[in-house]
């Protein structure tokens, strides 16, 4: 069963028991097999916790590690040291909370997020699932925990899946409201909450798939962007915003997440991304480099010859960046120009760590050369 439930959780990255100051809640059931079902569910979070760090999922950054903690610690200063913020190495728009206060947020969801008020919003938000124990709340009926026992499937280990998984309508709307007030309190400015769930409008469009995207379903995205426009409509004064701190220490991360999208095929999302002045603008200029990654890949009509311009300004922008010579290195032998060819194998070779997998092939080809 652990091991199903593992294979659950990475399937679903993309995506709270008694505290102090965790809210309590009225239920039918027993209380004391309550108290014991809770406690099973704190143990079984932490077990995930567990899971996920072995399996190698968190992503290894301990500035922007650190910089969310302290997003969330601003949120909700009375949790310090009970909400512990995590980064998730996948590039799926998504986050949850687990029932035991693990956030989870993924590079994804980091790198296309513009400012540190959005990321504020979707922090706010999963605080206020494990606040209001949302995941336990979601499954503590009578009824819900016979169907448990008929099952065979252990309850706690359903409660941390449900987390991970989405909460019902009437909980992810609380959450909306109640992460929304937090925002206004901690000094954030509320008209940038709207423009998350417009970049996850954008991301389900463009890429015409159903994925379980954070806030996706419950309810409709386009109704919580309208939802979130007129609670921050009436509201005149300004707030914190920080979108220069936030991308200078995000720029390795959205590198990096353009990298990772390639990787997976995911070139519909590069594309939507480096394509949107808007978005792209808040992308490192090397970002170019894997626009045309991804129209090599895509190999439509007329990619070829977007997939040169956009190495050609990669090339412009980031002088520096060793893969982009290959790339144009590869190209211009592919068109017999050979003397180009050697001048831009010869600077990729200059510039690569001496480690690059790359080098040897570089060096065969300038040896072909």
């Amino acid at each position: 069963m652990r091991n199903v439930l593992y294979l659950l959780l990475l399937v679903m990255f993309s995506g709270c028991a008694t505290t102090e100051g965790v809210k309590s809640f009225k239920s039918g059931a027993d209380t004391s097999n309550l108290q014991d079902m809770e406690r099973r569910v704190w143990h079984e979070a932490n077990g995930y916790d567990a899971i996920i760090e072995r399996g190698g999922q968190i992503y290894a950054d301990p500035r922007a590690t650190a910089y969310v903690q302290g997003v969330m610690d601003r949120l909700y200063p009375e949790f310090k040291g009970k909400i512990t913020v995590r980064i998730l190495d996948s590039t799926q728009l998504n986050a949850f909370a687990m029932p035991n206060g693990s956030v989870y947020i993924n590079i994804g969801m980091l790198a296309r997020i513009e400012n540190e008020a959005q990321l504020a919003t979707v922090l706010a938000h999963e605080a206020t699932h494990f606040i209001e124990r949302h995941s336990f709340r979601q499954r503590v009926s009578t009824k819900n925990a016979a169907a448990f026992a008929v099952s065979g499937v252990p309850f706690a280990s359903l409660v941390a899946v449900s987390s991970i998984g989405g909460f019902s309508r009437d909980l992810e709307r609380e959450a909306d409201a109640k992460g929304y007030e937090r925002l206004i309190k901690s000094g954030y400015d509320p008209h940038e909450a709207h423009l998350v769930f417009q970049h996850l409008a954008d991301e389900v469009k463009v890429l015409k798939i159903e994925e379980p995207y954070f806030f996706s379903s419950h309810p409709q995205l386009t109704d919580r962007i309208n939802e979130f426009k007129r609670l921050s409509a009436p509201y005149t004064g300004g707030g914190r915003v920080e979108t220069e701190t936030y991308g200078s220490i995000m720029t390795p991360i959205r590198l990096d997440d353009l990298r990772k999208d390639i990787g997976q095929d995911r070139f519909a999302s590069v594309i939507l991304v480096m394509e949107d002045s808007k978005n792209s603008r808040n992308y490192p200029a090397a970002g170019h480099y894997y626009l045309g990654e991804a129209y090599s890949r895509r190999d439509e009509k007329n990619d070829a010859s977007k997939a040169l311009n956009a190495y050609k300004t990669a090339e412009k922008l980031a002088p520096k960046f060793a893969p982009t010579y290959m790339r144009l290195g590869m190209l211009s032998m592919k068109a017999g120009d050979k003397v180009t060819a050697r001048r831009y194998f010869e600077q990729y070779l200059n510039l690569a760590p001496k480690d690059a997998a790359d080098r040897t092939y570089a060096q065969q080809y300038l040896g072909s050369l």
